[in-house]
């Protein structure tokens, strides 16, 4: 396929249809963007304003968590509880066995005074 350099009025036509067509399709490209670029504006000032309210959001909730010394603490308490119910635990166990002795007097008694009664 050559190139023949002499000029007709197909080519010229041609050339100037595809000239016409490209001109169209930029300036409808270009016309479309202005006319949109207000609206995309105002999507992405919505879209970030969404996100700043989303993050608000999340740096409340994680200022009223509690910190790793607010653990810690609570970590310490609970021990201390633990403790503290180990030695209840031991008390009542031991309160349970004086109390076994005492139902066994309280039974020799009245087996005594039953007995003895006859």
């Amino acid at each position: 396929m050559e190139f023949d350099p002499t000029f007709t009025w197909s080519n010229l036509v041609a050339f100037v249809t595809l000239a016409v067509s490209f001109g169209t399709a930029v300036y409808a490209w270009i016309s479309s963007r202005r006319t949109n670029v207000e609206e995309r504006f105002k999507q992405g000032s919505d879209r970030m304003d969404r996100h700043e309210n989303r993050l608000i959001a999340l740096e409340q909730s994680i200022k009223s968590m509690p910190s790793r010394e607010d653990v810690h603490k609570i970590e310490l308490s609970m021990e201390r509880m633990n403790g503290t119910m180990a030695r209840m635990e031991a008390v009542l166990e031991g309160n349970q066995q004086i109390m076994g002795r005492l139902e066994n007097i309280v039974s020799r008694h009245e087996s005594h005074l039953l007995q003895g009664n006859r």
